[in-house]
């Protein structure tokens, strides 16, 4: 009965720490990856657009006690891409940031419209990226305008010059 015992012992242990190796490995992988999510996927599509002209922004807005900061713009012959960072200072009850109450806005007042859009959430916030359609008349400029509820934030957004490439 003794070997018994000691043989489901050994068995168990062996197991537990089979699965710790397994759940380790996991872990690890999760860690290494976390830093390949969410903004790097859209750049496949944005290229499969043609060329790319990128302007670096940031700028950045107060919502509360949070900041948003539009990182880049990307704009190529079909889309104009913004992406952003949204970082909280409030760490346990919070809400996601709504990306889709950015508008993008052109001098002339035209509203872009938004396609797409997606985020990852982190414990400090947000990064994320939304898509536009372009405007029916060239512009050098438009305004990413923030406004939900009693908040409300707008930075402008340079465009390239038609013809700009990268």
């Amino acid at each position: 009965m003794r070997r018994i015992a000691s043989a489901l012992t050994v068995l168990r242990r062996t197991i537990i720490i089979f699965l710790v190796i397994i759940l380790a490995a996991y872990y690890i992988e999760q860690w290494v990856d976390s830093g390949k999510r969410g903004i790097n996927d859209p750049m496949k599509e944005l290229k499969a657009d043609g060329a790319v002209a990128t302007i670096p922004v940031g700028k950045s807005f107060a919502i509360d006690n949070d900041t948003f900061t539009a990182d880049a713009v990307y704009v190529t012959n079909k889309q104009i891409m913004v992406t952003y960072t949204y970082r909280m200072k409030q760490r346990k009850v919070s809400w996601s940031f709504p990306e889709m109450s950015l508008k993008l806005i052109t001098p002339d007042g035209q509203q872009l419209t938004s396609h797409s859009g997606g985020s990852s959430g982190f414990s400090w916030g947000a990064r994320g990226n939304v898509s536009y359609g372009l405007p029916d008349h060239p512009a050098d400029r438009v305004m990413l305008i923030y406004d939900l509820y009693d908040r409300y934030g707008e930075i402008e957004l340079p465009l390239p010059k038609v013809g700009e490439g990268t």
